[in-house]
Formats: C-alpha cells, sequence, structure tokens
C-alpha cells in the first residue's frame, strides 16, 4: 500500500520539475478505528478524534474499510465499504475535501490480529485512514 501511495504522489507531486524543486519528503500518519460486530458507525477514539484534527491540510487520505469474517460475502464486502464510507463522511462534516479521500473495502483480508479471539476480530473489523502530508518549501 505504502509503494502506491507514494508511486499516486510523484504522479502527482513531480509533474512539474520547477514544482518537485519545492517538495518535502512525504509523511504518513496511519490510524486505526475498530468496529463492534455489523457495526458501521464511525466513533473514534479521542487520540484519533486528535490526530484527524490535521485531515484538512493532508494531501491525500486513503481510508479502508475491513470486516473480521474468514469468507468473503456480498454482505461483507458491503459492510467493509460501509465502515469506510463512514469515515469518509466524518472527514468530509470536517471539512476534508472529498477530492483528497480514496476509498478502499475488503472482507476476509488483511487481518493485523488473531482472528480466532474476540479481541483479535474487534482489531480486524476496523477502518484504516492514511494520511500523506507533503511540506512545501517555498
Amino acid at each position: 500500500m505504502k509503494t502506491k501511495i507514494l508511486f499516486y504522489l510523484a504522479l502527482i507531486l513531480f509533474a512539474s520539475s520547477s514544482f518537485a524543486q519545492n517538495v518535502g519528503e512525504p509523511i504518513l500518519t496511519a490510524l486505526h478505528v475498530s468496529y463492534p460486530d455489523n457495526s458501521t458507525r464511525f466513533n473514534p477514539p479521542v487520540d484519533v478524534v486528535t490526530a484527524l484534527q490535521d485531515a484538512k491540510t493532508a494531501t491525500m487520505i486513503y481510508v479502508s474499510g475491513r470486516t473480521s469474517t474468514k469468507t468473503p460475502s456480498p454482505a461483507d464486502e458491503a459492510l467493509a465499504f460501509k465502515r469506510a464510507a463512514s469515515a469518509r463522511a466524518y472527514l468530509i462534516e470536517r471539512g476534508v475535501s472529498p477530492l483528497k479521500i480514496m476509498v478502499n473495502y475488503v472482507s476476509a483480508a488483511d487481518f493485523v490480529a488473531d482472528n480466532n479471539t474476540v479481541d483479535g476480530r474487534l482489531q480486524n473489523q476496523r477502518v484504516d485512514i492514511e494520511m500523506v502530508f507533503v511540506p512545501m518549501a517555498w
């Protein structure tokens, strides 16, 4: 995913060589918000709310919805999408341009914890938010 992010940034930011001279090293901020079973309500903890206050100044934001199911299904794909869409709506309601937000979703994949435990499934039922900041040196 990071390779894809850097590739798209390169396309966007280095289209003009004079512009490229004024661009700093991209900074990635990664956040994770877990969801209770079957929930699609974006309810970030306080530390994530604080970090998302900088979202308006991000160059690009990637929102990825996930589920903890072991076998993909249309219902789980819809659940993963709704989780990502709820996070996107949260950002837009707080002034982030929808043009900066890319949404991705997948079920039965990208597990970050043991899916055989209650705590592990809660960690896997999540939205990942990656904010990319590109410092400008004018």
